[in-house]
């Protein structure tokens, strides 16, 4: 997990990083700082966004494939 797929996640459940963040629990500015790489996940981030990537469809992953191709 990175702040790349963090990212593609928040994207993908179309949610602003304030509502993103209180998903996960944390601060949106947070979201931010690790989406933009200027943060490393706690292991605690980390930890909330794998649980949520389990539970995501399989379209997700396409959907992060190309995400990532376009960044």
């Amino acid at each position: 997990m990175n702040g790349i797929k963090a990212k593609a996640l928040r994207y993908y459940v179309g949610e602003s990083m304030e509502v993103f963040g209180k998903r996960i629990g944390v601060a949106a500015s947070t979201i931010c700082a690790i989406e933009n790489g200027q943060r490393d996940l706690s292991d605690y981030v980390r930890a909330k966004l794998i649980r949520l990537e389990t539970q995501m469809p399989d379209e997700f992953f396409i959907f992060y494939e190309r995400f990532c191709e376009s960044t």
